[in-house]
């Protein structure tokens, strides 16, 4: 068996979308699932005797077309299952511990009753019972000023 030989078989193609996958499992991105739903089309395409220009015609226009067709579907559905942390930026919170930046002490609550440790924005202490805007959101600290 020449060289040749293993590129005009089908196999090839097996080959492509196994490679595909394994980057895709890896990636996890919508990068390269295209080829291997490409590289299945020309696999079965080369077993039943089609030539490899049909071959890889059909490897092109299999993985662009689902590209073009499958991937905003797959994104779509990717997102709706996301979920959205509640940012309270812009809103009024009422400081229950004061602030010091010295300190690194300070928490407020928010309309929903949670306290949340807090930083101000300008570095200013701020007594506790202050009303507050949330101005920022740093992981589980909220960055506020006075009101």
């Amino acid at each position: 068996m020449d060289i040749g030989s293993v590129f005009a078989s089908p196999y090839i193609w097996l080959i492509v979308a196994v490679v595909a996958a394994v980057i895709e499992a890896v990636s996890v991105s919508l990068i390269t699932v295209w080829f291997v739903i490409g590289g299945i089309v020309a696999f079965f395409i080369g077993f039943f005797g089609g030539s490899m220009v049909v071959q890889l015609v059909a490897f092109l226009v299999v993985s662009l077309a689902s590209l073009a067709l499958l991937r905003p579907v797959v994104l779509k559905y990717r997102k709706h299952g996301e979920s959205h942390e509640q940012t309270f930026i812009g809103t009024t919170a009422v400081v229950v511990e004061p602030i010091d930046p010295e300190a690194m002490t300070g928490r407020v609550e928010t309309p929903d009753r949670v306290t949340w440790t807090a930083l101000s924005a300008d570095g200013s202490a701020i007594p506790s019972g202050a009303q507050v805007r949330v101005v920022d959101q740093k992981s589980i600290k909220l960055v506020v000023e006075r009101v």
